[in-house]
């Protein structure tokens, strides 16, 4: 039996949460949903050890943005970031923040998966597994 990928999202939005839980929690993928930001994300970070995070952009507090600003301070693993805003300018903006994938709303399953497995793959080539840190 392969490990499942285990993925941490983070998002406030309920529904967004359900559907990442109904659709990926299946036999690759261990969904782990957190409401987090701060150092309580850190936390949850560290006591879960996920190897991908799935980040919504919209969120009260501390959005996406501004979450994934912090979460480059201390990690490198792969991000990919889901929005509404679906113009070019603001896919660039969030690329260049340092989330590794982008993806607007609405989506499907197929695409969200393949966008997943994609990210993995480009990130396996350029992350030192014992320093978590790119190596390019």
């Amino acid at each position: 039996m392969l490990a499942k990928t285990k993925i941490l999202t983070i998002t406030t939005d309920p529904v967004l949460m359900n559907f990442l839980q109904q659709e990926l929690n299946d036999g690759e993928y261990e969904i782990i949903s957190t409401r987090h930001t701060g150092i309580q994300l850190r936390d949850a970070i560290d006591s879960e050890d996920p190897e991908f995070i799935i980040l919504d952009i919209m969120m009260p507090t501390l959005d996406g943005i501004g979450t994934c600003l912090q979460l480059r301070q201390w990690t490198q693993l792969p991000i990919l970031m889901l929005s509404t805003w679906g113009t070019g300018d603001n896919t660039v903006r969030g690329l260049n923040l340092g989330s590794d994938s982008y993806l607007t709303e609405p989506f499907g399953v197929d695409v969200l998966k393949t966008r997943i497995e994609e990210t993995l793959k480009r990130n396996a080539a350029t992350v030192d597994p014992l320093s978590n840190m790119r190596t390019g």
